[in-house]
């Protein structure tokens, strides 16, 4: 049984806030709520780095993660409002649903970002530098070829072949 205990122990901390900011949520403390999650966030950035286990692609996704769940949270919070007469009725705050659309963008830039980073269209990194060096031209498969002169690649009457 093999387990990473220092990628657990930055679950444990991811956990240990996200539990703390419900609590402060669902006792109506935004500001506290907000300090809760940003200092978890930054308290597991600096854990990650400095046990040599932060992921870029995890930290893209937990930043998604954690603008949806505030989003979600002044939503509830701003955004709709239920009133006492007539039973059941509610009324939407249209402050609040913008702030809330607003943030739920922005969060969508980290994990946008991380598809296009690794989107197939892009060159990849390794492509480009191999070992800290340039990867050098391919070699042609045969020998049937000659060097085009710059007056060739001006006059625009060469094939690719």
């Amino acid at each position: 049984m093999n387990m990473d205990w220092k990628k657990i122990g930055g679950g444990l901390i991811l956990v240990i806030g996200v539990f703390a900011f419900i609590l402060s949520i669902s006792n109506n403390n935004l500001n506290e709520a907000l300090i809760y999650l940003t200092a978890t966030l930054i308290i597991w950035v600096l854990y990650g780095l400095l046990m040599d286990v932060f992921d870029v692609r995890v930290f893209s996704c937990v930043i998604s993660i954690s603008g949806f769940i505030v989003a979600l949270s002044i939503f509830f919070m701003f955004g709709i409002e239920e009133v006492p007469h007539p039973v059941g009725a509610v009324i939407f705050h249209s402050g609040g649903i913008a702030s809330a659309l607003g943030i739920v963008f922005f969060s969508l830039f980290p994990v946008l970002i991380m598809y296009l980073m690794n989107s197939k269209t892009l060159p990849r990194l390794e492509s480009i530098i191999k070992n800290g060096e340039p990867l050098t031209e391919p070699e042609p498969e045969s020998d049937d070829w000659e060097l085009a002169t710059e007056e060739e690649l001006q006059s625009n009457e060469w094939d690719i072949a």
